[in-house]
């Protein structure tokens, strides 16, 4: 009971918090109603970092979340108050309120302008900023599996920094990773023990082509654009491929009968700036917007993988849901497809991050 109440709580508190549009996971979510925040109003000691007492030029950010939710609303919030802090007041920021300049393809195009300065925006929103490259390679399925894999080879490790090399190289400051995270797939029927159990089963997934092509080469019956808790209700699909935190928003726990703990294909956000913009910070200012990226990126990611581990353990609890591990010869077929998958869609993606992946991964 202890813990069904600490997994509603929590719940609660994400309600509506999960854009799922990392990877073209872009779906319309529920909407809050977040109210505008005002400038941060600066102390007596105006223009000096408590911590150091160095002076800090004066500097104004407008920030702006495309995709309401407490948890993005809360990251901006939080931002604004600790680049208020370190810098006595004299980095202030001005928040739009969320949702009310449209979507991320709109934030984008705003950023772009010059228009937006700093925003937490998706993997997508990445291939936006930065078209014509194909940003979205770290979303390629079985590239990484375990939470383990992302820290080690994404947030703190090559693939992230060469995201922020190349998005410097076209006008954009990618300073820090957030997270959406790893996805599984969750449906409705008998519980699959084989891949054969799989094959003909409808499985909704982003209209994104390498995501269709995945699933078609596995069997299934990629389908898109289908609300996912009715779709699983009415039987136009069986299967959901989707990540655990947006599973948890959508209730799905309500219609599912068993999940498939495949997490293969991860997807996540970022704090970007304008390069233009962050190109005229001091080294002050810069210190202190990047201590307050990272310190609330944490934020986001401590907080997603709370909600992974406490949905998850209330779905076990559920006798009505069976919670399935692949078996190896599962996993096998699933990274086998999945390279299938990288080699075919090779050329679309940044040609540098490909080469390195195919090298270190011993792809031919």
């Amino acid at each position: 009971m202890k813990l069904v109440k600490k997994t509603l709580a929590l719940l609660l508190v994400l309600a509506m918090a999960i854009s799922f549009v990392a990877c073209g996971q872009g779906e319309q979510q529920p909407t809050s109603s977040p109210t505008a925040q005002p400038d941060t109003a600066a102390p007596a000691d105006e223009g000096k970092d408590p911590g150091t007492d160095k002076k800090v030029d004066p500097l104004k950010i407008r920030l702006y979340n495309p995709v309401p939710g407490p948890v993005i609303d809360k990251v901006l919030a939080d931002f604004s108050s600790i680049v208020s802090e370190k810098s006595g007041g004299a980095i202030t920021c001005e928040i739009t309120p969320a949702g009310t300049l449209g979507a991320e393809r709109e934030a984008t195009q705003l950023m772009l302008m010059g228009d937006l300065d700093m925003a937490v925006m998706s993997i997508d929103a990445l291939d936006w900023l930065v078209p014509n490259i194909g940003m979205s390679w770290v979303c390629l399925p079985g590239l990484l599996n375990s939470w383990e894999e992302v820290d080690n080879l994404y947030n703190n490790g090559w693939m992230f920094e060469h995201h922020k090399k190349v998005s410097a190289e076209n006008g954009i400051e990618l300073i820090c990773p957030g997270e959406f995270g790893l996805k599984v797939l969750l449906g409705t029927g008998k519980a699959p023990k084989s891949m054969e159990e799989l094959k003909g089963l409808k499985v909704r997934v982003p209209d994104v082509n390498f995501h269709h092509a995945y699933f078609t080469k596995l069997g299934m019956i990629p389908v898109s654009g289908i609300d996912m808790y009715t779709g699983l209700q009415q039987k136009t699909m069986d299967i959901v491929h989707n990540n655990i935190p947006a599973s948890s928003i959508f209730k799905l726990e309500e219609v599912i009968d068993w999940i498939l703990l495949t997490w293969d294909l991860y997807g996540t956000n970022y704090w970007v700036a304008n390069g233009d913009f962050s190109a005229t910070w001091t080294d002050a200012q810069r210190e202190i917007i990047y201590a307050a990226c990272e310190e609330t990126a944490q934020y986001i990611r401590d907080t997603y993988r709370e909600l992974c581990d406490t949905w998850l353990d209330m779905c076990r609890q559920d006798p009505s849901i069976e919670i399935v591990e692949p078996s190896e010869e599962m996993k096998a077929e699933f990274k086998r497809i999945g390279r299938e998958v990288w080699k075919e869609y090779r050329d679309l993606f940044d040609k540098e991050a490909m080469d390195r992946i195919f090298e270190e991964f011993n792809i031919e």
